[in-house]
């Protein structure tokens, strides 16, 4: 049974040595009239190893050549050298010159081999050639091939890339390829050129409004520009020394880098932090992917690291579009995220369209070969809208919080009126003050009155904070004249005080104690409106809590303040203070600093100057809370009652 095989088999391999060499496929027929054909099924290719990768290794006999398998020249795993072969004829009249072009910038290497005239021609095109010897016409791998009437033309194009390959091949005639290398460096330079201003744009507005967004808008315009410049050969226009190699891990580093600005731009844009917690986790999640995934540069194979890349990048597009669909339904501003969609929709559509194409779904025709720089630029318009209409935002904010600081200004000057002048002393006797708002604008204010023989403290506490309870403060304060002409009548004085503010509380209500001084008749004064008793500390470091009754200054109930006479004693401190004092809150645990430690720390004071008392205090409270701002405004006003101070 083997034995009658064997024969024929030795037969078979005879006949197969005599049979003359494969012929090159059919020759496909290019004219001068056809402007332009994509001829990229029309190839064979072989894939030959480095080492034994040159023309003559292919153009052996028992070289084996399969028919390309798509319309486009797509090989993105291929590590070594692909050769191509095409058979060429021109039926015409007259020699012409035709155009073999080239879609892809990224591979690093095209040689192109031809045989004119019974001499091997080569033409070598792509990174790895320096600017001065590239085509003149083209940024893009093209080669002129001139052909007489009816001749015929095999043509071989070995593809050497770091890369991955693909690849759409078109052939044109000399005007048509003219024609479409001024219509391209046209848009193109329009493309670029608005790209820059756009970036210019950016950059200003990044370094005038300090906004993050801006700064993230600027990164990722600049990787967009890039990735185009890549995407449409003018990368090739580049030149650092005689090696291209950095520019084959800077595109794929670049397309990172845009996944990263794009999506950091995108939570900033759309203010997903405040709105979408978990979408904004998911996408810092991603982006931390990308970061890392650019180190990846370092363990993975130059391809396989741009096919990541290339895989990948859909991811951050696709997310951007859905937190943009739930920020559409949720945000008061639908133009600005509706512009947001529009755009990252478009760089979708140009992505997915420019995949499309290189896998040779799609016909290479101009607007699909360069759907990624249009989508791009669409995106660029969009983003461009969207961030008009937040700088117009931005300016009537920026309008508001200046008109807003202006009225703080003048709030704080009136606030500055309040507090007592700089006095140490009254009439001999030692002074004490301090004073902490919770905002820069405080509602408590303090006035010291001294006369012959006579002295007057008021304290008073307007409820909130903030601009209201300082114009009611500084009103109160353009009252308390009333109780300059009559110092030693201080519920008199209260009441008429009440009777002047009723229509300008609106809603607020005052706290205030009066305590008139007359050392001299040793008589001590006070009229509480609502207000914390006054401490009296004396020189053993006993308190004595002084106060008389009185409702709070408001417009709807009378404050019915009774104004009381006491001795007034010939040592110790009086000690005044607002709620804010004893209602401090410690930041880490809630406690409030109380009565009682306010009390014992008084006591330890008790030997001290009434200015130490206060600063002691206020210092105490700070620590105690941990911060230098409180929830209410703290204020501390104490004297002596010695003649001479301590």
């Amino acid at each position: 049974m083997f034995s009658r095989k064997k024969p024929l088999g030795l037969l078979l391999l005879g006949v197969s040595f005599l049979l003359p060499p494969p012929l090159p496929a059919f020759p496909l027929s290019i004219e001068e009239s056809k402007n332009y054909r994509d001829i990229g099924k029309y190839f064979e290719y072989v894939i030959v190893p480095e080492r034994e990768s040159s023309l003559d290794r292919v153009l052996r006999e028992d070289t084996f050549w399969r028919p390309n398998p798509k319309a486009t020249i797509s090989f993105p795993r291929v590590k070594n050298p692909l050769w191509l072969r095409i058979t060429l004829i021109h039926y015409g009249n007259l020699p012409h010159t035709f155009f073999l072009h080239f879609s892809s910038p990224v591979v690093d290497v095209f040689e192109l081999h031809s045989q004119v005239k019974g001499k091997w021609v080569t033409q070598v095109s792509g990174e790895q050639v320096l600017q001065r010897n590239k085509p003149i016409y083209s940024h893009i791998p093209a080669f002129p091939i001139t052909l007489s009437p009816d001749e015929t033309r095999t043509i071989y194009v070995k593809i050497n890339s770091a890369n991955p390959i693909f690849n759409f091949v078109s052939v044109y005639n000399s005007r048509s390829f003219i024609a479409f290398s001024k219509k391209q460096d046209i848009f193109f330079a329009a493309y670029f050129g608005a790209g820059f201003m756009m970036f210019l744009f950016s950059l200003f507005l990044a370094n005038t409004l300090r906004y993050r967004k801006f700064f993230y808008y600027f990164f990722y315009l600049a990787t967009v520009l890039l990735i185009n410049s890549f995407s449409t050969g003018f990368m090739q226009y580049v030149e650092i020394g005689n090696s291209h190699t950095w520019k084959n891990y800077l595109f794929p580093i670049t397309i990172y880098l845009t996944s990263v600005f794009g999506l950091l731009f995108t939570i900033e844009f759309l203010e997903t932090e405040k709105n979408f917690p978990k979408a904004t986790k998911l996408t810092r999640g991603f982006i931390l992917l990308f970061i890392s995934l650019i180190f990846s540069i370092f363990f993975l194979e130059l391809r396989n690291f741009i096919q990541l890349g290339v895989t990948l990048v859909i991811i951050p597009i696709l997310l951007a579009l859905s937190i943009s669909l739930m920020a559409l339904f949720k945000s008061k501003k639908k133009l600005e995220v509706i512009l947001f969609l529009f755009a990252f929709g478009s760089i979708l559509i140009g992505a997915a369209l420019n995949s499309l194409t290189v896998q040779g779904l799609i016909r290479p025709i101009h607007i699909s070969s360069y759907s990624l720089p249009l989508g791009s630029a669409i995106e660029v318009f969009f983003l461009s809208m969207a961030l008009v209409l937040k700088v117009s935002d931005y300016r009537k904010a920026t309008e508001e919080k200046q008109e807003i600081d202006l009225q703080m200004k003048i709030a704080q000057k009136l606030q500055n009126g309040l507090l007592p002048q700089k006095r140490t002393h009254a009439n001999g006797h030692a002074l004490g003050f301090r004073f902490s708002p919770a905002s820069d604008i405080g509602g408590d204010f303090v006035q010291i009155i001294v006369k012959d023989n006579e002295i007057g403290l008021f304290l008073s506490d307007v409820s909130g904070h903030g601009i209201p309870a300082a114009m009611i403060a500084s009103m109160a304060k353009v009252s308390l004249q009333i109780w300059n002409d009559s110092l030693d009548k201080p519920a008199y004085a209260a009441e008429r005080i009440r009777l002047s503010l009723l229509s300008s509380l609106s809603g607020h209500f005052l706290s205030a104690f009066f305590v008139y001084l007359n050392p001299k008749e040793k008589i001590l004064k006070i009229a509480n409106a609502g207000h914390l008793p006054m401490i009296y500390l004396d020189r053993m470091g006993n308190l004595e809590h002084i106060t008389s009754y009185g409702r709070a200054i408001n417009e709807y109930i009378e404050s019915q303040i009774i104004e009381k006479t006491l001795p007034l004693p010939d040592s110790g401190t009086l000690v005044l203070f607002t709620d804010g004092v004893i209602e401090a809150r410690n930041a880490t645990t809630g406690e409030l600093f109380g009565e009682e430690r306010f009390f014992n720390l008084l006591q330890k004071l008790k030997e001290k100057d009434p200015q130490t008392i206060c600063d002691q205090v206020i210092n105490e409270v700070e620590k105690f809370q941990k911060s230098k701002r409180s929830d209410d405004d703290i204020t501390i006003l104490a004297i002596s009652l010695e003649k001479n101070p301590i």
